[in-house]
């Protein structure tokens, strides 16, 4: 398949979540230029007006919105976050640090993703929290009450989120915060994203290897710009590798170390290897008037190996393309694909397994990254079908119809 295409990319949900984090801490206006439609940031963003609108309510300032809050008749206000995991981490330590009594649920695979190490950290920073009924999962229930910061230990190996959940709130901290990272340290490039964010929002952070050290001193409402996603990208990348020609231009990215435009920072994202990796499965980066550009290049089949501890949201799309390309590869850092949206490992071999069928159904399993990294497979496979192909909505709601050309089978 020959492959011609002017790709806009959905903008980042990993920093539109933190943008509004961020301006929820603050008490400004999430007015950023290019912020996330996808599903999982209309879900955090539902959950900071819905607490919004509450404390106008509770301040006389009655409103419809508020009287959409569930609450149970003890006074426990429900926050349901679905599925989002982001959300589950980053609310957890806003509700802990906001008066209040909390519930905070999700859906049942939400209740089964860790939370432990960070509920731990709060306990630790002296928060309010229960479990609700697994211990180390959600639901919580939160009492939410002034947290004066100080020093805290993080476990950051099954996800960085724990440590930029406390991040975010902790320029607001009287004490600040002085957290060490232990454990196994996973996704450092997306705490490296927040500690950059903070920093732009005028906060004082600094990294040192496993100490953070962020001093009290709010946030200043600034300009921002929401990077396009590099994870979104690198299913184009896939699909460019698969193609026998390609020119695929892909717009709203910063060269892979190149400044964003915009935003006044560097690019944010670790996935950005991506341009790198793919230069050895065939596919060349070419920055062409603000755009990138890919194309294919030669490239020699040998045995590869891809290091996932840092940048878990790739393994999908790199399973799939060296599985499409017939490229032996081994994969390390894949602990922490266990307490994905789905186990990801397991799925990918699951799926990838019936290339040798037909016809060929893929099964979603309730996971976005799954869905768009089969897909593009339907360049070499021929025609496949998804059971839950809208499931893409998480993180690039647009995904279907930006790649109409594939033979999928809606």
């Amino acid at each position: 398949m020959k492959l011609h295409c002017d790709i806009t990319l959905p903008a980042s949900k990993s920093e539109s979540n933190r943008a509004l984090m961020i301006a929820a801490y603050g008490g400004f206006a999430p007015d950023f230029r290019n912020l996330s439609d996808s599903g999982d940031t209309m879900v955090l963003a539902e959950a900071l007006e819905c607490m919004s609108f509450q404390h106008r309510a509770a301040r006389g300032k009655e409103s419809m919105l508020s009287k959409a809050i569930h609450k149970t008749q003890q006074g426990t206000s429900i926050i349901n976050i679905a599925d989002c995991g982001t959300a589950a981490r980053f609310m957890a330590t806003y509700l802990a640090c906001h008066e209040g009594d909390w519930l905070l649920t999700g859906a049942e695979r939400m209740k089964q993703r860790p939370i432990q190490p960070l509920v731990d950290a709060l306990l630790a920073l002296g928060a309010d929290i229960q479990y609700v009924e697994k211990e180390g999962c959600l639901p919580l229930r939160i009492h939410g009450k002034a947290l004066q910061g100080g020093k805290v230990k993080v476990d950051m190996t099954q996800s960085s989120q724990f440590a930029s959940s406390l991040l975010l709130a902790a320029p607001l901290f009287p004490q600040g915060l002085e957290m060490e990272l232990v454990g196994s340290p996973s996704s450092l490039p997306y705490l490296d994203m927040t500690i950059k964010m903070l920093c732009h929002f005028s906060a004082q952070v600094k990294r040192q290897d496993k100490l953070v050290v962020v001093r009290p001193k709010p946030y200043e409402k600034q300009y921002f710009t929401i990077e396009s996603d590099w994870s979104a990208a690198s299913y184009w990348y896939e699909m460019a590798a698969f193609s026998e020609e390609c020119e695929v231009c892909l717009q709203g990215l910063g060269g892979p170390s190149t400044p964003s435009t915009g935003s006044g920072t560097a690019n944010l994202q670790g996935d950005a290897i991506i341009a790198e990796w793919m230069t050895q499965l065939g596919v060349g980066t070419f920055v062409e008037n603000d755009a990138l550009v890919l194309r294919r290049i030669p490239f020699e089949k040998r045995p590869l190996r891809f290091d996932f501890s840092q940048h878990p949201d790739l393994y999908p799309t790199m399973a799939a393309t060296c599985a499409g390309l017939g490229v032996t590869a081994t994969f390390t850092g894949l602990d922490n694909l266990l307490f994905k949206e789905s186990d990801r490992v397991r799925a990918m071999q699951t799926e990838l397994a019936k290339l040798d069928s037909r016809p060929i159904r893929f099964c979603a399993h309730n996971d976005h990254r799954i869905v768009m990294a089969l897909a593009p497979l339907s360049m070499l496979a021929g025609p496949v079908s998804f059971d839950h192909p809208e499931v893409v909505g998480k993180s690039y709601p647009t995904f279907w119809d930006d790649a109409e050309f594939l033979p999928v089978r809606q």
